[in-house]
């Protein structure tokens, strides 16, 4: 009896030895993103990852400053935490310029599978190039994403609307190609004794809410929000033409529900879903579940396009919207990064890739490109044609000063505290005390332009170019 209880107990602790070098020997690949469907996506389509040895594990958190937060914080104790993340494409250039980044071109000149060219050119530089038009990238196109439109087609094609519409406005009821047209569009379907109204955005002081929408009109109306050679900011957000475009986001707000100044993604989702809105503005990521009847139960009457465009004060037609989306960039200071290296190697082949786009937004230019997932859907199409018209933030360190100080202004415009003008005009002041504070040169010049893209990388055309 007691040799065997002897030999019981030494076969447990063998056992417990093996056991233990065993969970030593799995390496955990930890990644920071916000909670969604996309990092769902990636976790299911990890767990068929052939090394079995590697598991991939989620530190996710809600979307806005705390997911921000989550990597900068980590990144400011040079920690491990997490091997790699997600974040936003401006964000690059605080992440990657503070060094806390690995630099993507090492892995890219040694790697058989990965390369810059697997992606469109405007998407690696949106999501991974720092600085601008360096050829330095420090994150993979991951989850694109683009501001679009949704609209009621039930509404639009219905013969009594149509009719109403033109007798009142003298032309055909039709997706607005500018926001010009869309103000009228919105203010046709306004009606509030009815519970409809003709638009729906954002415009909540949480995070990038407004400005990402605000933004849309200041390009379009051909506004910029500064001088990427002079880093002059007054003159130039607070110029006519962004005065106008922001003008007119804040003027969209007389055609959508009260309260929607303070709305975010969901509210928006939520008043499109209930039927409450005609049109509105949103990120494609959310395309998914507004299509769906089981949440969206006037799905079979939805149908998505391209935001419009502006003719703005010299005349020209110029339609841009903000980028949204997340790059993928990998933690400098993990321990990791062969086995991280070998799971990207696997994850941005086509067959992965094509599993991930069934429900986001590849990044991969093979998947983006093929006839099977632009017809997957009612708006992939449409997805293809929106990244040929995207703009964004400014992409330099000091990102996070820059958006805060330009939330709580556009806020103010939309409350009403400050006019337009003074809003930008006093966001425009903040902007370069906090460049200049950071050591950046202000060369002022000798004139700042009406309309600023006249100069900073411009893009209007005489005629109006039709999308939809």
């Amino acid at each position: 009896m007691k040799i065997s209880t002897r030999l019981l107990s030494t076969t447990s602790a063998l056992a417990m030895v093996l056991l233990g070098t065993s969970a030593q020997a799995e390496t955990e690949l930890t990644f920071v993103w916000h909670a969604g469907t996309c990092a769902d996506a990636l976790v299911d389509i990890a767990k068929d990852y052939p090394d079995k040895s590697v598991k991939i594990v989620p530190a996710l958190v809600p979307y806005g400053p705390e997911w921000h937060n989550k990597i900068a914080s980590e990144f400011a104790i040079q920690g491990d935490g997490f091997d790699f993340a997600m974040w936003d494409s401006q964000s690059t250039a605080e992440f990657a310029g503070g060094g806390h980044a690995v630099k993507l071109n090492d892995i890219f000149a040694s790697s058989d599978v990965l390369s810059a060219d697997l992606f469109p050119a405007a998407s690696i530089s949106q999501y991974g190039e720092y600085p601008d038009n360096s050829g330095d990238f420090y994150g993979l196109p991951m989850n694109q994403d683009a501001y679009g439109m949704m609209y009621r087609s039930d509404l639009f094609e219905d013969p009594a609307e149509m009719a109403a519409f033109k007798e009142k406005y003298g032309r055909e009821l039709t997706v607005p190609q500018t926001y010009q047209e869309a103000a009228e569009v919105a203010e046709f379907f306004t009606r509030p004794d009815e519970g409809l109204y003709g638009w729906g955005q954002m415009g909540g002081r949480e995070y990038d809410f407004a400005t990402t929408a605000s933004n849309s009109f200041l390009w379009s109306f051909g506004g910029e929000l500064y001088n990427p050679e002079t880093y002059e900011v007054q003159g130039y957000l607070n110029s006519p033409a962004s005065i106008d475009g922001v003008q007119a986001y804040v003027d969209m707000f007389k055609f959508a529900p009260p309260g929607s100044g303070s709305w975010g993604f969901d509210e928006v989702n939520a008043a499109f879903q209930q039927g409450q809105l005609a049109m509105a503005m949103q990120w494609f990521y959310f395309n998914g579940s507004n299509a769906d009847p089981s949440v969206n139960k006037f799905a079979d009457g939805t149908s998505f396009g391209i935001l419009p465009g502006a003719v703005g004060r010299d005349g020209l037609f110029r339609r841009q919207f903000s980028v949204g989306g997340q790059g993928m960039g990998i933690n400098k200071y993990s321990k990791k990064l062969p086995e991280l290296t070998k799971f990207m190697e696997w994850y941005f082949q086509p067959e992965q890739q094509k599993r991930y786009a069934a429900v986001c937004q590849t990044g991969l230019k093979s998947v983006l490109e093929s006839d099977d997932w632009q017809s997957l859907n009612s708006y992939n199409a449409q997805f293809s044609t929106a990244l040929q018209y995207l703009n964004d933030y400014w992409h330099l360190p000091q990102y996070p000063v820059l958006l805060d100080q330009l939330q709580e202004e556009i806020s103010n415009a939309i409350t009403g505290t400050k006019t337009v003008e003074e809003a930008l005009t006093d966001a425009a002041k903040r902007h370069e005390r906090t460049l200049e504070r950071a050591g950046y040169e202000i060369t002022r010049s000798d004139s700042t332009p009406e309309v600023p893209d006249q100069e900073i990388t411009p893009v209007g055309t005489k005629e109006i170019i039709k999308v939809n």
